[in-house]
């Protein structure tokens, strides 16, 4: 087969490698959503979703696959197992502009659906800046808690990010007041 033929095939072989990767995601990959205590936030919380995929370093090769794919991200050990290795996309305008897109034309047919569509409407709400008001920020908060088994494996409630959001907004009402 002449060099010619290979770049004919190069553009279906590349299809097939995206909807491999889509089935690859489907059973390794991750959308998960973090909710964390900031000091440096205005509401004190911070938001930030995150695309990963893992693999044993033995395999990784298909997390430099993935990122050459998506056109960004980065491939690193995955903390606290030294033997484990994750591609990861955390931009808000890498996933809005790469990886949502990805996945809505090469569509995961899993339980990893669900969780997708809840991490798209959280990624397209951050962009147009909705995590900045206590209300919005509560709303994509109650999204992420439905989100992989609903939270099960959350450190704190959704209960606790909601009244320490209202408590905020009492003692700076209060402290207004004085």
């Amino acid at each position: 087969m002449g060099a010619d033929n290979q770049q004919e095939r190069l553009p279906e072989q590349i299809e097939f490698l995206k909807w491999y990767l889509a089935g690859f995601v489907d059973g390794e990959g991750c959308f998960s959503v973090s909710i964390r205590r900031s000091k440096y936030a205005r509401l004190k919380w911070t938001i930030n979703p995150l695309f990963q995929v893992y693999q044993h370093k033995s395999n990784s090769r298909i997390l430099f696959i993935c990122k050459d794919i998506f056109g960004c991200g980065y491939v690193s050990e995955k903390g606290g197992n030294p033997s484990c290795f994750t591609y990861c996309v955390d931009r808000i305008s890498d996933l809005t502009q790469k990886v949502i897109p990805f996945f809505d034309k090469y569509r995961l047919v899993g339980d990893k659906f669900q969780n997708f569509l809840l991490f798209k409407q959280i990624v397209i709400e951050i962009e147009r800046k909705k995590h900045k008001t206590k209300d919005g920020f509560l709303y994509l908060t109650e999204i992420a808690f439905q989100m992989n088994r609903n939270g099960r494996y959350r450190k704190i409630t959704f209960k606790e990010i909601r009244d320490s959001l209202t408590e905020s907004s009492e003692t700076i009402r209060q402290t207004s007041n004085t």
